[in-house]
Order: C-alpha cells, then structure tokens, then sequence
C-alpha cells in the first residue's frame, strides 16, 4: 500500500468511526447529565440539522455541524418517553474554530457553551 493509498484509508476509517478529527466546520458536543438515556437526538440551526445517536447518562456524542451563516444552537430529544424542545441558545459561527458544548441537565434544561479554538 503506498502514502497515498495509507492516507485515505486512514481518513476513510475516521469517518466511518465518526470521530470528527480536523474538521473545517464547527464541533458541537451534547452531554446527558440528565441520569436517563437521552433518544431521536437533534441538533439544528441556521442551514443545518443533525440526528446523533442516542446518549446514555453520563455520556456524550459529537459532531461537525455546517450553518450557513451565524447561529443559535437547538436542541430537541426524548428522555422517558416525553420530548423535549428547549428554545434555541448558545452562538456559532460558519467557522472551524467554534467548540459548542451543549449539556442536558437533571431536569432536561440545556445549557450552551461556545468557544472558540485558536
């Protein structure tokens, strides 16, 4: 196998794990604080809408996202057989540099928090 044949192996095997290594969009992480297993996760924005996996207590999911302009961040899920909907909040932009953490605490409130990577 030569370089080139490697690289894109590689790369081939880190997209079908679904590890978003260098990514030229920005990142967002939810986390399950909320003690139940969270289901039929989606995140949205401006331009965008992504179903992740489901996430168990104490666990999280991350995924490149790709807004056509800046954003608030949404966040919808199901926890006991109730969805839940909180109002859009946090900031991204169309950029690489934008981490979003958004976590679901005990009583499935989200809290959004973005930063940015140099």
């Amino acid at each position: 196998m030569n370089a080139s044949s490697l690289a894109c192996f590689c790369l081939s095997l880190l997209l079908v794990s679904g590890v978003p290594s260098c990514s030229r969009h920005p990142q967002v992480t939810v986390r399950n604080n909320s003690g139940v297993t969270i289901t039929n996760v989606v995140i949205s924005g401006q331009g965008f809408s992504e179903k992740l996996r489901d996430i168990v207590p104490g666990g999280s999911e991350r995924t490149a996202v790709r807004p056509t302009a800046d954003s608030g961040l949404r966040l919808a899920f199901e926890a006991n057989g109730t969805r839940y909907s909180p109002p859009e909040n946090g900031y991204l932009e169309a950029s690489p540099h934008y981490r979003v953490t958004a976590t679901v605490a005990p009583d499935f409130s989200v809290k959004v928090e973005s930063s940015i990577k140099p």
